[in-house]
């Protein structure tokens, strides 16, 4: 991706700074464990992935989305460099949040996408603020028997092709 495509990634993701709309005292953030990363690591880490992976019917999953910073920045991935419409590129991103702030505001920055309050660790876990609908969202999308089907079949040594040359150079 172009040096102008990230710019314009980075230009969207600061259209709302990060950590901001939300009161997070510090009591919240000793209990919640919230860490919210800057527009400029967002970037530089997506930067060193194959934007393949983010190719139209891709699913993008942010387990502790936050505000949606990563999300955000992977529709705009999407829609930029994949040139997929906006509603396209939202039906593939999923997102979960302890808290119902969290989940409210990336919803409202991402426009789209499915953003549930749950916990990731333990989707059985019923939250306090959590819809029924999140919570049976949450039940079904982290079911064993589903994640027991939609496992790969994993490769031996043998099996694996060999990483890209350029790849390589680029992350090392």
């Amino acid at each position: 991706m172009s040096g102008d495509l990230w710019l314009q990634i980075a230009e969207r993701l600061n259209e709302h700074s990060f950590m901001t709309g939300v009161d997070r005292n510090e009591t919240r953030v000793q209990a919640t464990a919230e860490v919210f990363t800057p527009t400029e690591l967002v970037v530089e880490i997506l930067n060193y992935l194959d934007l393949d992976l983010f190719a139209p019917g891709r699913t993008v999953l942010d387990p502790a989305c936050g505000d949606g910073q990563f999300l955000v920045a992977a529709k705009f991935v999407k829609m930029l460099h994949h040139r997929m419409s906006e509603s396209a590129a939202c039906a593939d991103l999923f997102g979960v949040d302890l808290m119902r702030d969290n989940v409210d505001l990336c919803k409202a920055r991402l426009g789209g996408g499915t953003i549930v309050m749950g916990n990731s660790l333990d989707p059985k876990l019923r939250l306090h603020g959590q819809t029924d609908e999140e919570h049976k969202l949450m039940i079904g999308l982290f079911n064993e028997q589903g994640a027991i089907r939609q496992k790969k079949k994993r490769l031996n040594s043998s099996q694996r092709k060999a990483p890209d040359s350029t790849v390589t150079q680029t992350l090392f």
